[in-house]
């Protein structure tokens, strides 16, 4: 039978000839040996693989089912076995249901005799999958206490996986499975409900959670009908845990529940009074006393309680509104108490909330859902006196501040309705909200309710809803706010001095950069921008400044486009970058220093222009950044500026000649070389360099940054060469480029060989950094050469320091060469490679490495730097020479991260504790030594960490530090080091060593740390007092004899006595 059962599992069903595969000899075969016991096991295995053959009939599958009904003990089975029958019957409820649906009820009460009793959680996940399937495509009538006994004996459900299950069962799943069977049928609603208000009722957590789950899960499922006995019941049950509940989630449980149990109301119409009534007219009568006391907690839970109400139905929405609307207004109207004015706002703050959950928000509008257009909220009938009511007590500036923020939020909630605001109300309300973002500075508002940036975040996010509205009303408020020309910046600048309530241009740019993202808005605010830079142009402190603001507000909202991918942005190439060009070149072309003040010469503003056209240049697709890098090259190699959008009168003014890559040209022109590698820096690897030779290209620009005096062209054309080399296609060229040039040139110049320009050294060492860096990012074998090279000059004296600072070159982000956000992504995957590959295939290629994975420290992503701390703790352990060599960077590094700070997560601090802690195990004392007064000294602040698991670790590591275990004592030749360590002469007798002690005077200075064994060692580095076992005889005059008595090994014996006596 097993030989069989075998064959039938591994044989391919393609394969077989269904001719020859008839299934039914072999189906009354297996079905006949099921009455014997001992067989089962192996022919349910053949079971399992018979009814996935083609010939298997509907006849075969009644057959099974009547021979596991009637044969089989499934409850004696093993869990393996039994986890087999129900997969038996998972496979015939999925190809043979209608064969199944035959058998009818017996079929039912068969597969409740055999799941009864099952308590593996393994086996009960498939079972609850089945019963749940037989509920919904069989007919349970006759058996509904029977299915409802069997599955409602494991609720609620307590399973807690054991630490080591490698199955992955957890109770949610069990939960969520019970609860699926529960509410498949309405039949099982006369015996669940008492049963489940039993549960409610309970003093367990556990027992509560999981019936105000179940109930909600199971209501619509019921039905009214079965619910309207138990409305008082259910109400007193779930209002304990919303008001009266120490628990946060049984109140989300119970909220929830009761939002179930009236949608449930709503759904039908019963013979008796309106159910749906009956069950609200208690709640909203009870929620409103609780509001006549706002400053008790119980008021908070009662408009909670009416907006779950609200949300769940349009009748129970239009019956709670039509009962409280009224009533609340009436109550505010009379109130003269501010916190009860503000807890009925909440009220009609939380109906608000629930209108646009049940009716719909402004989003669908623009997602374009399809909506019912006479399906509006009940609240459009008090929408008037709501407007007034929040309006009036946001204008009102001597308000209680919580109530002005509660009744912006209200209005804002009142935009995002579907049509409940016409688009002139809209107005109105962005109209307060400009007044309050440009002239609230109220300190207690900023400062405690976040006023003007609720303000802020409201208008920005109806700029996207409605930028129309926006457009009209307050994009040319906040422009107004930004000076025209320098006279009125001179003025705003005055008055911003006296009087600290005026908005300044800050205020509105900030402003802007968070609304004026959408297409339109941006249009016109760019149009509004250029304006301003063609009237502002003369070089001063203040203007700098205003320029800068502009650009940066600019280069901001670009930001957010391109991560929001609008396609407008290539629009900008000719409308704004153009115009940017012309600014920035034109001041330039009468290469006359001494006349140029223009502000656009400012390297700051030259910085920001650099990385507007950045941001616009990679949002281009392949062919518009093919033709914009033409006009890039036409313009900074061939000197051709018809690209640049001159006025009429600047083509009169500026009539040089431009050539920023000639050394003889003023230095303002060769500074927009930033410019050129900003945009050449930001294309494809797949868009061509429009020019002949790029080798010979390349080896121009590097001569030219060679003999150039100035450090910012060289800058830019290192990182133009670096960009165009790190993005060149054509394998062979490269390759040759490299070998000539860099590996022979540059490498030249790098050699110290009689009279050299140590100058001329530095310079070409920051073209090899640059070079080695674009070699890098292309994964080049040879850019690890040149990383050894770059290595090998930290002996250098004159470029050593440079050639250390420049691995900071290497390992830096840089928006030309590295893929943004994306290299944190690979330092976390190098350091989980090293955790997790045999030691033996990294350790000879870590050293490398190392630079980078110290690197990853001082990153901000705070996974990387535990998992980067995480891996030299590994290290650590298994190659401590390595650490070694690095101790210098790596204590203190650790050290600061250990620090509590917002930078430093609680597992970056306990990682690095950890990685400081085993350090003292496993590197050289010698090494360590000279850290030792900083690393006690800065633990002592880590010891105050607020979480207590970073203090545990910092007491340990401290410890560690400070102390050396017995065991480490014992390590030293197998006696008491300590003793031996300060001896001058001993006596060896067969099983002990006679010690005579002499007066020794200890000092750090005189010290060799490396002569000691190991308690000496760190009681010395830690200088802390030593034991008296240790120390006694380093004070002591007297002479005095130890005995030690020595083990019986060999290996103690055989000890040579000149190493003893050390």
């Amino acid at each position: 039978t097993a030989l069989l059962s075998l064959v039938l599992l591994e044989c391919s069903r393609e394969q077989v000839n269904p001719a020859a595969a008839n299934a039914n000899e072999l189906v009354d075969f297996y079905c006949d040996r099921l009455a014997d016991a001992p067989s089962v096991p192996q022919l349910l295995k053949g079971l399992v693989s018979l009814q996935q053959f083609q010939t298997f009939s509907s006849e075969n599958a009644i057959k099974i089912s009547k021979a596991i009904f009637e044969s089989v003990k499934v409850q004696s089975l093993q869990q393996t076995d039994r986890y087999i029958v129900f997969q038996i019957f998972d496979g015939l409820l999925k190809r043979q249901l209608n064969a199944l649906k035959q058998m009818g009820s017996n079929f039912v009460f068969g597969f409740v005799q055999v799941m009864d009793g099952e308590k593996d959680p393994r086996n009960l996940l498939l079972v609850f999958s089945l019963v749940k399937y037989i509920i919904t495509n069989f007919d349970i009538s006759e058996h509904v206490e029977d299915f409802f006994e069997v599955t409602f004996c494991y609720f609620p459900i307590t399973f807690k996986p054991p630490p080591d299950d490698v199955y992955g069962i957890t109770a949610d799943d069990l939960k969520v499975g019970l609860r699926e069977c529960f509410s498949a049928t309405p039949h099982f609603a006369n015996q669940a409900m008492p049963l489940l208000l039993e549960k409610l009722a309970s003093s367990s957590g556990n027992a509560k959670k999981d019936s105000m789950e179940t109930l909600a899960a199971c209501a619509p499922v019921y039905g009214a009908n079965a619910l309207t006995p138990y409305l008082e019941d259910l109400w007193d049950g779930l209002k304990i845990e919303i008001f009266h509940s120490t628990d946060d989630s049984l109140e989300s449980y119970a909220l929830d529940a009761l939002r179930s149990i009236v949608s449930a109301l709503s759904s039908q119409i019963v013979a008796q009074s309106d159910p749906l009534e009956r069950f609200l007219q208690p709640i909203i009568k009870e929620c409103l006393e609780n509001l006549k006391e706002p400053e008790l907690k119980l008021a908070k839970h009662g408009g909670r309680i009416l907006k779950y109400c609200a949300m769940a139905s349009d009748p129970a929405c239009n019956a709670l509104m039509s009962f409280s609307m009224r009533i609340l207004l009436e109550q505010y109207r009379k109130s003269e108490l501010i916190t009860q004015k503000k807890a009925i706002l909440e009220v009609f703050m939380q109906f608000l909330e629930a209108s646009r959950t049940l009716y719909g928000s402004i989003d669908d509008v623009i997602m374009g859902d399809q909506v019912d257009q006479d399906f509006v909220t009940p609240l459009l009938a008090f929408k008037d006196e709501l407007f007034e009511i929040f309006s009036g007590s946001l204008i009102t500036t001597n308000e209680y501040s919580e109530l002005r923020l509660i009744s912006l939020i209200g209005l804002y909630s009142m935009i995002l309705i579907r049509q409940f605001l016409s688009d002139n109300e809209t107005g109105i309300v962005l109209q307060y909200f400009n007044r309050v973002i440009l002239t609230e500075y109220d300190q207690e508002i900023i400062s405690r309710c976040y006023f003007r940036s609720e303000a802020l975040n409201a208008l920005a996010n109806i700029a996207h809803y409605k930028p129309n509205v926006v457009l009209e009303i307050s994009l040319p408020t906040f422009i107004a706010h930004l000076p025209d020309d320098a006279d009125s910046l001179q003025k705003n600048t005055m008055t911003m001095a006296s009087n600290k309530k005026f908005a300044t241009y800050n205020t509105a740019l900030d402003a802007l950069a968070k609304f004026a993202i959408e297409p339109l808005l941006f249009q016109v605010f760019v149009d509004a921008v250029i304006k301003k830079l063609n009237n502002i142009r003369s070089e001063t402190g203040v203007v700098s400044e205003y320029l800068q603001a502009l650009l940066s507000a600019l280069y901001n909202i670009l930001l957010k486009k391109a991560d929001l991918k609008h396609s407008d942005l290539a629009r900008y190439v000719d409308i704004l970058l153009s115009r940017l060009f012309a600014f920035s070149v034109g001041p330039t072309l009468n290469n006359d220093d001494q006349s140029m003040d223009n502000v656009f010469l400012d390297l700051k503003i030259l910085e920001r222009v650099a990385a507007i056209i950045s941001i616009i240049t990679r949002n281009l697709d392949i062919e518009e950044q093919s033709n914009f890098t033409s006009k890039m090259c036409k313009l900074f190699i061939e000197g051709d500026i018809s690209f640049l959008a001159f006025s009429e009168e600047e083509k009169q003014t500026y009539i040089g000649s431009f050539k920023p890559l000639s050394t003889a040209s003023n230095s303002f022109q060769q500074n927009l070389l930033i410019l050129f590698a900003a945009a050449v820096g930001s294309i494809r690897p797949e868009v061509p360099i429009p020019v002949e030779n790029i080798s010979k290209f390349l080896s121009d620009i590097g001569a030219i940054s060679l003999s150039t005096s100035n450090g910012i062209q060289r800058n830019a054309l290192l990182k133009l060469a670096a960009s165009i080399l790190n993005k060149w296609k054509q394998d062979d060229e490269l390759k040759e480029f490299v070998q000539s040039k860099i590996l022979v040139e540059l490498k030249n110049h790098l050699i110290v060989n009689g009279q050299v320009d140590q100058e001329l050294r530095r310079v070409a060492l920051s073209h090899f950094l640059w070079f080695t860096k674009a070699l890098l990012l292309r994964v080049e074998e040879v850019g690890y050469e040149c990383t050894g090279i770059i290595l090998n000059l930290f002996n250098d004296n004159s470029l050593g320091r440079q050639a250390s600072e420049g691995f900071d070159i290497l390992v830096g982000e840089d928006d030309f060469l590295s893929r943004k956000n994306l290299k944190h992504n690979y330092l976390i995957g190098l350091s989980h490679l090293l955790r997790n590959v045999p030691k033996q295939l990294w350790l000879n290629e870590l050293p490398p490495l190392f630079p980078l994975l110290i690197h990853s420290l001082s990153l901000p992503d705070p996974q990387l730097k535990t998992s980067t701390i995480d891996t030299f703790y590994m290290i650590a352990n298994d190659a401590s020479h390595i650490i070694s060599e690095h101790v210098t960077t790596l204590v203190p590094l650790l050290l600061s991260l250990s620090q509590m700070n917002e930078a430093n997560t609680m597992h970056v601090r306990i990682s690095a504790l950890r990685c400081l802690g085993v350090l003292p195990d496993t590197v050289r004392f010698d090494v360590l030594y000279p850290y030792k007064n900083q690393v006690v000294r800065e633990l002592v602040k880590v010891l105050d960490d607020r979480k207590r698991l970073v203090r545990k670790e910092a007491v340990d590591c401290r410890n560690k530090c400070k102390l050396v275990a017995v065991i480490t004592a014992a390590a030293d030749t197998g006696i008491l080091s300590g003793v031996v360590a300060v001896t001058t002469t001993a006596v060896e007798t067969k099983n002990a060593v006679v010690v005579t002690p002499q007066p020794l005077t200890i000092n750090d200075d005189d010290i060799d740390p490396s002569l000691f064994s190991p308690p000496i060692k760190y009681y010395l580095m830690m200088s802390i007092p030593m034991p008296t076992k240790y120390s006694s005889t380093l004070s002591t005059p007297q002479q005095q004899q130890t005995v030690v008595s020595m083990p019986q090994s060999s290996s103690s014996s055989s000890q040579p006595l000149q190493q003893q006596q050390k």
